[in-house]
């Protein structure tokens, strides 16, 4: 898998800082990363400073201070936390990053706290976080806050922004609730309501709404949230077990 610098979030959410983002595919393996090769599955916690590859399964956590990357048959059934994670394949458990990537094949089920998310496969859970843009043809089944959001595909569920935009391949169903629309098409089979009367009503609405007023651009996490004190997880007695499975042809 080959990582490829792209700049899709300080095209559609302003972001600068000298920061880029990944995009995965199918290729060369990434530097200084701990690699699960595809026919192996890995029982417990993995915890660590450099980049986790998952080509095969992952039973148990992932903590780590770099990228995980979760290739096209990768599974991982555990919580993430993680500077980044990309997810081209399958992945069960809540994740706690700066920036999450969910690419074409990619499935994240679970709950996210993250600073951004760019969604082109599926996503289905709870998510909280400062910017997300569902791409075309990405799926999103959500209850979440939201700062920023773009869609071009398809938005289902509940979801409160202080800021939508809608672009004209995307979708929308379920309640969505807005301080600021930008419309330019796409198909709304939803209920649309203010983000500040919801808030009203809900505790947790109220909260976000204030720390979306409160915020300049998107960061609502802050580095000390998605870190890993390595040594002290270390010290811990949890080990991995790590099966081969039987490979046939």
């Amino acid at each position: 898998m080959k990582l490829k610098k792209k700049r899709w979030f300080m095209q559609i959410f302003g972001v600068g800082g000298g920061e880029s983002e990944f995009e995965a595919s199918e290729g060369e393996q990434p530097g200084s990363a701990s690699i699960v090769t595809e026919g192996t599955t890995v029982i417990g916690k993995i915890v660590g400073n450099d980049s986790v590859h998952v080509d095969g399964v992952v039973r148990g956590d992932i903590k780590v201070n770099n990228i995980v990357i979760i290739g096209k048959n990768g599974k991982v059934y555990g919580d993430l936390r993680a500077k980044q994670v990309i997810c081209n394949g399958e992945c069960q458990g809540n994740i706690i990053a700066d920036s999450v990537e969910v690419l074409e094949h990619g499935l994240c089920e679970g709950e996210v706290r993250v600073n951004k998310i760019l969604v082109k496969g599926r996503f289905h859970g709870n998510l909280i976080c400062g910017g997300l843009f569902v791409d075309h043809g990405g799926e999103v089944q959500v209850v979440g806050q939201v700062k920023k959001v773009v869609v071009a595909g398809l938005v289902d569920g509940q979801l409160a922004c202080k800021e939508l935009r809608t672009l004209p391949t995307s979708i929308l169903r379920g309640r969505i609730f807005a301080e600021e629309i930008q419309n330019e098409g796409g198909r709304i089979e939803c209920s649309i309501g203010r983000f500040s009367d919801l808030a009203k009503e809900n505790e947790q609405a109220r909260y976000y709404l204030g720390k979306f007023n409160a915020i300049e651009g998107y960061i609502l996490l802050e580095d000390k949230e998605f870190y890993t004190d390595v040594e002290a997880e270390q010290k811990g007695e949890d080990t991995i077990e790590v099966e081969v499975e039987e490979r046939r042809g």
